[in-house]
């Protein structure tokens, strides 16, 4: 693994355990001994995280099952310099919350507050999403349509991917799932990189089932791929 182009594997439930290829190209990190997690997190327990994950790692993080998507908070609140966030997913995650948690239907409500955030866009195949909370208007929502990317993309960015938009002909994720094929899933992604990128991460792995796993892995490996191709010289302090 080139330290030009640093991967980190939270290994949530092992989930990435049977994951040989993707394991050989990063640094795997264990949280099974964090409890009390999944979906939901107390604001003073997501501090235990820090013991843990160098939240300064500038590089691509896979975060395990969308239910844990939560974390992406904690990587970009270290950002200092005025960015754009870029979600990819089938939902949106703005839900409230009880007070003093954080979850994976909330997490964006916390992001967008964020001192440094100029915009949160949010890229979806979900006709059923829309928002119309004026007090959020740094919130955009974009229908798996590039040409709106680049009307909303200003500063650099850091891409937040959840493969629950896929179609479940390429992955079986373990939450309700998008219709969007592997070409625009991609074609996506790969557009984001002509942009001065500050991270990535992705979440979206499928209960234990080897055919899903290994269909999960071949789609890590090709996001993998690609931040390792166009990130040269990118990832910047």
């Amino acid at each position: 693994m080139s330290t030009n182009f640093p991967t980190l594997i939270l290994n949530f439930d092992d989930v990435y355990t049977n994951q040989n290829q993707l394991l050989s190209v990063g640094k795997v990190i264990s949280i099974n001994n964090i409890t009390q997690v999944r979906y939901i997190c107390s604001y003073e327990k997501l501090e235990e995280f820090k013991k843990l994950i160098p939240f300064d790692y500038k590089g691509i993080k896979f975060l395990g099952k969308s239910d844990f998507h939560y974390l992406t908070y904690l990587f970009i609140r270290n950002i200092k310099i005025p960015f754009e966030l870029v979600v990819i997913d089938h939902h949106l995650d703005f839900k409230e919350t009880f007070d003093g948690y954080i979850s994976c239907g909330s997490w964006i409500r916390d992001a967008i507050k964020l001192p440094f955030i100029e915009k949160v866009v949010v890229v979806t195949d979900n006709e059923n999403v829309s928002f119309k909370d004026n007090l959020f208007r740094k919130l955009k929502i974009i229908k798996n349509d590039v040409n709106l990317l680049k009307k909303y993309i200003n500063f650099p960015i850091y891409i937040s991917i959840d493969k629950d938009i896929l179609d479940k002909k390429y992955i079986s994720t373990n939450w309700e799932q998008g219709t969007m094929d592997l070409d625009s899933f991609i074609n996506i992604i790969s557009f984001l990189f002509k942009y001065k990128i500050l991270g990535i991460d992705v979440c979206g792995e499928p209960d234990f089932n080897l055919i899903e796993i290994r269909r999960s892995e071949k789609i890590n490996l090709l996001i993998h791929d690609i931040f390792r191709i166009h990130t040269h010289e990118k990832i910047t302090a």
